[in-house]
Formats: structure tokens, C-alpha cells, sequence
């Protein structure tokens, strides 16, 4: 599969909502578990703040994101505007193919434009292709969350990662 990465826009709502759902939907990738509306989709596009970046894979013939990756503020507090949260969702069909890769080129480069100098990552711990995701893109394991998310009624342990972008 041919294609692109570009910033996220408003008319990419209705395809980001087709990506996301279907991953929350199958309750192993992400600790989300409320399937999310296009307008939900558009309020977050709107909201995202303009320190951040948020970066779609886009295939070349269909224009589907196939991808997206967000990097957000840690906090508000000027303390930690050095630090970005990551997060990386491809379609369960497109796993695979280098757009996570592609994703975080751009990402990174972007991030590190903003002044961002480290980027962490929160994974579920039985999600081990995740984790291996963000290892092969140079993050290092830094710490275990216990019990950190309740899911469809039992506790779920949340890896966090970090890596140096700077």
C-alpha cells in the first residue's frame, strides 16, 4: 500500500472515527472503550493544542487514514513543556506495512520542531506488539503501572516508555 503522512484535518473526522473504532471495539489495543462519534472526532481536532502534533497516515489511492499519531503536552505546567504523551493507532487491517515507522519519522521531526525533547508512551501490558512497536522506534521501558486501567471488569497493567527525540 501506497502512502502519505500529513498533518490531521477536519474532513479526515469521519475516516480517523472508521480507523478507531474498530480497535477500540476489539477491547485488547487501548484502554479507550467508548467508540467514538465524528463530531467527537471534529471537537478533538478542534481542541488539539497548537503545541502539538498530530499527523495522519493517508493511503494514496482510497485517501482512508490508515494511521494517526498524536503528540500532546505532558501537562500545562511549563515544568514539563519539554515532554510530549505519544500515541500511535493504525488500522487492524494495515498492521505491518511501515506506517507506524513512516508515522513517527514525521512525527518525531515535528515534535522536536515544537520543542519537545522526550516523548512517553503508555501501552497496555498484554498488548506485546505495541510495546515492540515503540522499542523498535528507539523507546526504552521505564516503569510498569499496576492495575493503572479498569476494562471490561478486570484491571489492566499499562507499560510506560520514553525516548529522547533531541
Amino acid at each position: 500500500m501506497e502512502f502519505s503522512i500529513r498533518p490531521v484535518r477536519e474532513q479526515d473526522a469521519e475516516s480517523i472515527v472508521e480507523l478507531l473504532n474498530p480497535i477500540i471495539q476489539a477491547g485488547k489495543y487501548t484502554v479507550m472503550d467508548e467508540p467514538f462519534t465524528v463530531d467527537d472526532q471534529i471537537g478533538f481536532i478542534r481542541g488539539f493544542p497548537k503545541c502539538g502534533v498530530y499527523h495522519a497516515a493517508v493511503c494514496n489511492d482510497s485517501h482512508k487514514v490508515v494511521g494517526i499519531q498524536d503528540v500532546a503536552p505532558l501537562s500545562e505546567s511549563s515544568v514539563f513543556k519539554h515532554v510530549g504523551d505519544i500515541s500511535t493507532f493504525v488500522a487492524l487491517g494495515s498492521h505491518r506495512q511501515g506506517i507506524g515507522a513512516r508515522l513517527c519519522q514525521a512525527t518525531f521531526q515535528a515534535a522536536q520542531a515544537k520543542g519537545f525533547l522526550k516523548l512517553s508512551a503508555t501501552v497496555r501490558a498484554d498488548n506485546p506488539p505495541a510495546i515492540a512497536f515503540y522499542q523498535g522506534q528507539g523507546f526504552q521501558i521505564i516503569g510498569t503501572a499496576h492495575q493503572h486501567a479498569f476494562i471490561q471488569g478486570k484491571y489492566i497493567d499499562e507499560i510506560l516508555l520514553e525516548r529522547f527525540i533531541a
